[in-house]
């Protein structure tokens, strides 16, 4: 399991982005499997007990708290690309990840009774949140992810997410709903940066933040899907997708 490392975020308007990064930018290099803009596509599939519990308890603002998912770099999950299976660990602003990759992915996989896991102590905590929780596909999220990593500081990473769209279980992204109106979880105009690090946040961003008179804010992206999705009435309902 990797460390705990800290993270920020911040809801900002694009013209901002373009201010940090020319601050930033002798700072930066382009994070890896990116285009030569930094640019990946991220498309990560959720999972939630029926009633939702991990929904809820990011709106209760339960300080320890889980979130599982299943994660590819591009815009559909495909047959044979390797995929990531995560355990996102948040306390407060510290954040810690176990991540079980999955080398040659098939879509069976997408169900959570068809994980397999050789080592066993991955075995037992992805299992014992699938049974605790009956954890099933709850909702999809696709965006686009702008990553850098700090020039001398490997372990700063530095990230804009635009382009956000909530997507129902097995649903595919086209070409209509990248551009539905009313899939977007955020407005065009806006973007999510994260400052990630294990180390302490280095003295040039800091001084990024003050310059832009950033205040700490994000747009939790499951979160935002579910009510997009309205999945909080068919849970309330007893009925689930």
């Amino acid at each position: 399991m990797r460390p705990f490392r800290q993270e920020l975020k911040f809801l900002i308007h694009h013209s901002v982005r373009r201010i940090l990064l020319e601050r930033w930018r002798r700072y930066l290099v382009r994070a890896p499997f990116t285009n030569r803009h930094a640019v990946t596509s991220v498309l990560s599939q959720y999972y939630d007990s029926p009633h939702l519990i991990f929904y809820h308890e990011k709106l209760a603002g339960i300080r320890l708290r889980n979130k599982v998912r299943l994660r590819t770099y591009g815009r559909e999950f495909q047959r044979g690309r390797t995929t990531i299976l995560e355990i996102k660990y948040r306390r407060d602003d510290l954040v810690r990840k176990l991540r079980h990759p999955i080398p040659d992915f098939d879509e069976s996989q997408l169900d959570p009774t068809r994980w397999r896991f050789e080592n066993p102590v991955v075995r037992s905590a992805f299992l014992g949140l699938l049974e605790r929780y009956r954890l099933r596909p709850s909702a999809q999220v696709y965006y686009q992810r702008e990553a850098y990593q700090g020039l001398v500081e490997g372990d700063v990473r530095i990230t804009f997410d635009t382009c956000l769209v909530g997507l129902h279980p097995g649903e595919r992204l086209t070409r209509e709903l990248l551009f539905d109106p009313s899939r977007r979880l955020l407005p065009d105009t806006l973007a999510i940066l994260e400052v990630k690090t294990t180390s302490g946040i280095p003295g040039w961003v800091h001084d990024g933040v003050l310059a832009g008179e950033l205040q700490q804010q994000t747009l939790p992206k499951y979160v935002t899907a579910v009510e997009v999705l309205e999945l909080t009435d068919l849970s309330s309902a007893g009925v689930y997708v």
